[in-house]
């Protein structure tokens, strides 16, 4: 494996864990320190949506910023600018004087340097690996971020808040500086332009967009993203409150929980190139959506904590499939020059709908309230999600049907102008 994944992908691999490490620690302290500022769910769910709302509006800027710039640079600089926030807001929680407007900008711009720094990682590594096997080297950086998120960051997150809640974004802090001169070792490749970008070259943000368009596979998936975030983010903005009324378990159970569920990711992410192998393509992502659907979309009709820690892990198994099966594909289509523009188009399709998904769990459960009791009311996004997942898993079998059938065609056409 080392030879072939070759060392500059590990210290690509490295810097992503260390940082992801910080990212557990910070989305999981963020919500569960905004809840205790108050208890309006809709106010918690804008602090959360503001660290994905960057994905909404920069996505597409910042995928050219990534084609024109050298990427290294890009990643240093992000780190260094998360790391001046999580030390001005260290210190309001030591002072006390944090507040939701406060945990609302940090939460922001947070959400920008996560942008810049994730959506740059992921186009380097069709650089730095042969494309036969993109879906080894995605699934060790997928497993990397979820260990280092999920299950070490969230778990050591929850047991830290109990002794301060500064503490998580301290260590994040930590995490980052330990990143850094990974960043350092990496040899990448120049980019296209080493210059500021100029009105023409603004023009070029569009290229990515139409790259999307024009392949009907690619422009059904990334519609989907729509669909699929909205309905995840949704269940993700009142969690904290679904973990805390329902389930009836403090911050180390809810940081147990996640690491227990993303136990399933790990595996999903190691177990992509078998499934693919074996059952191909188009059966593990549309099994990988149905089984989404179903494990999430059940977790609102149980109150057992155990339950969903069993539909947790079956879900992230799934959703680990389906995020590298869709990763891998655009990554093999999309020309390296163009990486970061269409990915941008992805990334405002997919998360950039985060903060959208984010402000409609909160309303849904705030307006439920009025008509249902609150224990109803917080299980209303994960069902919507179930059903909304059942009818995407239709859509992309047509699309998938539809562009099989075109390929064939492709393919005996190119074949019968083939001479004797």
């Amino acid at each position: 494996m080392s030879k072939r994944l070759g060392r500059n992908f590990y210290h690509l691999l490295i810097a992503v864990s260390f940082s992801t490490f910080g990212d557990g620690l910070t989305l999981l302290a963020m919500p569960w320190l905004a809840s205790t500022i108050t208890s309006n769910t809709f106010s918690v769910s804008l602090v959360s949506a503001s660290m994905t709302l960057p994905w909404l509006l920069f996505s597409l800027y910042i995928g050219a910023l990534i084609d024109y710039y050298p990427k290294k640079k890009l990643m240093i600089v992000a780190a260094i600018i998360r790391i001046i926030v999580l030390i001005v807001l260290s210190v309001s929680i030591l002072f006390k004087i944090i507040s939701i407007p406060l945990l609302i900008l940090a939460a922001f711009l947070i959400g920008i340097t996560k942008v810049v720094f994730d959506s740059t990682a992921q186009t380097l590594v069709p650089s730095i690996v042969s494309k036969d096997i993109l879906e080894k080297a995605n699934g060790y950086i997928m497993t990397s971020r979820l260990t280092m998120s999920d299950v070490v960051g969230r778990s050591i997150g929850g047991i830290l808040i109990s002794f301060g809640i500064f503490i998580p974004f301290a260590l994040d802090i930590i995490s980052l500086l330990a990143t850094i001169p990974f960043l350092f070792l990496l040899k990448t490749t120049a980019s296209l332009k080493n210059h500021a970008l100029n009105k023409k070259n603004k023009l070029d943000i569009l290229e990515g967009v139409k790259f999307v368009w024009r392949n009907q596979l690619l422009l059904t998936l990334a519609l989907m993203g729509i669909g699929i975030t909205l309905m995840f983010t949704s269940t993700l903005a009142i969690q904290v409150f679904y973990v805390k009324e329902i389930l009836k378990l403090d911050s180390s159970g809810f940081g147990l929980l996640i690491a227990v569920g993303t136990i399933g990711s790990i595996i999903g992410s190691q177990s992509i190139s078998l499934l693919k192998n074996k059952f191909g393509f188009n059966a593990t992502i549309l099994t990988s959506l149905l089984m989404m659907g179903f494990t999430l979309g059940s977790v609102g009709l149980t109150s057992n904590p155990f339950i969903v820690g069993i539909l947790y892990f079956i879900a992230s198994i799934f959703i680990a499939t389906f995020n590298i099966c869709n990763l891998s594909l655009r990554q093999r289509i999309i020309p390296d020059n163009k990486l970061g523009r269409v990915g941008g188009v992805f990334q405002l399709l997919s998360l950039g709908m985060s903060p959208l998904g984010m402000l409609l769990g909160g309303g849904i459960v705030n307006l439920a309230e009025k008509y249902v009791s609150r224990d109803i009311a917080l299980r209303i996004p994960n069902i919507s999600l179930g059903i909304v997942y059942s009818v995407l898993f239709v859509v992309l079998f047509i699309a998938l049907k539809k562009f099989n059938k075109e390929l064939s065609m492709n393919n005996l056409r190119n074949k019968q102008a083939e001479p004797n």
